[in-house]
């Protein structure tokens, strides 16, 4: 599946590469070079995911394999160099090293003619040789001077990304699964990183675990089947096999389908289960496992550094940067064919090819299971809806009650909205008319132009009115808070108020001595009260019409007296309701008295009326506030 899926993702990179080649230049690159090749599954998935990275955002990827083990002598390293300057005469953006061999080949190139090129040296061991040459004669052993890789780059734009080897982890969990282990057999060849591995794993088991014997089978010093040959000598009980490379070239003679799939071989060969100190793919069954990072973790590591070199940050090389988190990761499967007890599995393992869990295996059952009581349950629920039945249909004749009266009311409604649109259209058209054509006398313009600019905001009114309705019946009726000043307020709808009273009637606006601050919702408040206004001006054909407010327990009180017909005793508790017209000759909907107690709930406050027929009227309402900021002192009272 993992093959299938290389496959695929490589043609989709092929593709884009091709596509994206028209847009970007060659300088723009970053190059990738292996001390070996691309073949392993662990460096090919690296080289992946950068070039998957930056492909998608227009930055060609190229790599180079330096094929360090085959090379004989320092010539050839001089050729590597000269293939280089050839190939890649314009500097990349940054390179990215596979080993530390890799950077100490090209490190002359850095001297030169990529200067300044940042670097990332992946999969860094911490320590090279002092120089090429003792590199190529693999002058390697602890007696040899070997330095550290953060010395050599010292000078550099470069940094390292090295994977540690869990060593002792991994043999301490090959312990716990195997009690009777006294032998550790350690497989890999003879190239510079398995040299140096090789070293580690003999010194940790000295220091660690002195108890625990080291075989180890390594190339050239083995052949590929005399390798697998040495493996079928050793029992699951007492020896575990650990396996880190068999890079081999071929021989005369030998079986090249046994080097091409040593790996497979290993496994069907060996009768231990066959360890791992690095990620080697575990999830194919060929291997049980180990303690490191996994190829994962280590590439998002390498991207988020690569990235940052792109963008020019630098980063600290003075010590070696670790990528990723070790965990423990087993293969089930393997581990079982090679004898270990389940039992004796580590519990906070990643695990492939582990057996289903018991939901996983019994799926079909408890699906069933579930769908029978699902059924059981839907009788249930029929049988409980049948006794309800009766209940139901008395709700569903109560619904069908009050559908019938809403539909009723919507035809009132309707019927009264067609007339009290009709006749303020049929003045603003009818006048409207006479004043185009010149049929209006002189004397009589300005009153026709009153009469269009009253029966103008009679309309405006309705239609508000009808829109404030819609947003009541949605729920959407929208309050926006500030600070207001009471008297301010008060004191322009006294203006706006003056000239539309009738002949004959006084206008008062009575304010407290100190003007008041609160916060509220403004155009609400105005809204209330140009209703209480409205009316008034309608039912007041002599006396006086007084406005203002005061202060109460816990807010203020607004209110609007009238001297007008009054209202009858019997009308007084329907005053509030939706629709409520108590007087035909008076044009109106019903519904402004609706809306101020539907505002004046909205705020928290309460709204009422004192009224006797004949005498006069006050309609009040109170909200619950407090006072933000005080001002300086206005006129308490103000008449028009």
């Amino acid at each position: 599946m993992r093959i299938t899926g290389y496959l695929f993702t490589f043609l989709i990179l092929l593709i884009c590469r091709q596509a994206r080649s028209a847009q970007h230049t060659d300088e723009d690159y970053v190059l990738v070079v292996h001390s070996i090749n691309f073949n392993e599954t662990w460096t090919h998935q690296t080289y992946e995911t950068i070039q998957t990275l930056l492909t998608g955002e227009g930055i060609q990827v190229r790599g180079e394999e330096l094929q360090i083990p085959i090379i004989r002598d320092t010539t050839e390293i001089l050729e590597k160099l000269v293939h280089l300057r050839k190939e890649y005469p314009v500097p990349p953006r940054a390179v990215v090293c596979i080993g530390d061999p890799a950077w100490l080949v090209i490190r002359p190139l850095f001297d030169n003619e990529w200067k300044g090129v940042p670097s990332l040296v992946c999969y860094s061991r911490g320590m090279v040789p002092r120089n090429i040459k003792d590199m190529v004669e693999r002058k390697l052993g602890p007696q040899e001077a070997m330095v550290p890789t953060s010395t050599i780059i010292k000078g550099y734009n470069a940094i390292t990304l090295s994977q540690p080897l869990y060593i002792r982890e991994t043999i301490e969990m090959m312990q716990k699964m195997q009690p009777e282990l006294k032998k550790v057999v350690f497989v890999n060849d003879n190239r510079y990183i398995s040299i140096l591995t090789r070293q580690e794993v003999q010194s940790v088991l000295e220091q660690q675990f002195p108890d625990l014997q080291l075989d180890v089978l390594s190339w050239p010093q083995l052949s590929t089947e005399h390798l697998l040959d040495t493996l079928t000598t050793y029992s699951n009980k007492d020896a575990g096999i650990i396996y880190y490379s068999w890079y081999a070239a071929s021989q005369k003679g030998e079986n090249h389908y046994l080097i091409d799939n040593v790996q497979k071989m290993t496994n069907s060969f060996s009768n231990p289960p066959v360890y791992v100190i690095n990620d080697l793919d575990i999830e194919g069954g060929n291997f049980a496992g180990g303690h490191y990072i996994s190829v994962e973790d280590f590439n998002k590591t390498v991207i988020t550094y690569l990235q940052e070199m792109l963008k020019g940050k630098k980063i600290d090389n003075t010590h070696e940067h670790i990528a990723g988190t070790p965990r423990t990761y087993l293969n089930y499967q393997h581990l079982y064919r090679h004898g270990i007890d389940p039992s004796r599995y580590p519990q906070n393992a990643v695990y492939f090819e582990q057996p289903p869990t018991f939901l996983e295996k019994y799926k079909v059952q408890i699906i069933c299971g579930i769908v029978i009581l699902i059924l059981l349950m839907s009788i249930a629920f029929l049988r409980i809806r049948l006794l309800i039945q009766k209940r139901k249909t008395e709700e569903e004749q109560r619904e069908k009650e009050k559908i019938e009266e809403a539909n009723r009311l919507k035809t009132a409604f309707l019927a009264n909205m067609s007339h009290e649109i009709r006749t303020p259209l049929n003045a603003i058209v009818g006048f409207s008319n006479l004043i185009a054509q010149g049929e209006c006398p002189d004397e009589n313009r300005e009153e026709f132009c009153k009469t269009i600019e009253t029966n103008n905001e009679l309309l405006l009114q309705l239609i508000n009115d009808i829109l404030d309705l819609s947003k009541i019946e949605a729920g959407k009726l929208d309050f926006i808070y500030s600070d207001i000043n009471v008297s301010e307020m008060l004191n322009h709808l006294m203006q706006v108020f003056r000239d539309r009273t009738k002949p004959g009637v006084e206008l008062k606006c009575v304010l407290p001595e100190k003007p008041y601050f609160i916060h509220s919702e403004k155009n609400r408040l105005i809204q209330v009260m140009s209703n209480f206004l409205t009316n008034a001006c309608k039912f007041t054909f002599n006396g006086s019409i007084t406005m203002g407010y005061e202060e109460t327990k816990g807010g203020l009180r607004f209110y609007v007296t009238d001297t007008g017909k009054g209202i009858a005793e019997e009308n007084i508790p329907h005053v509030f309701e939706r629709f409520a017209k108590f007087d035909t000759f008076i044009q109106g909907t019903g519904l402004g008295l609706f809306i101020c107690k539907t505002i004046t709930d909205c705020l928290e406050g309460e709204i009422g009326v004192k009224s006797k027929e004949g005498e006069g009227s006050t309609f009040w309402f109170t909200i619950p506030c407090e006072p933000v900021t005080e001002a300086d002192p206005v006129t308490s009272e103000s008449r028009l």
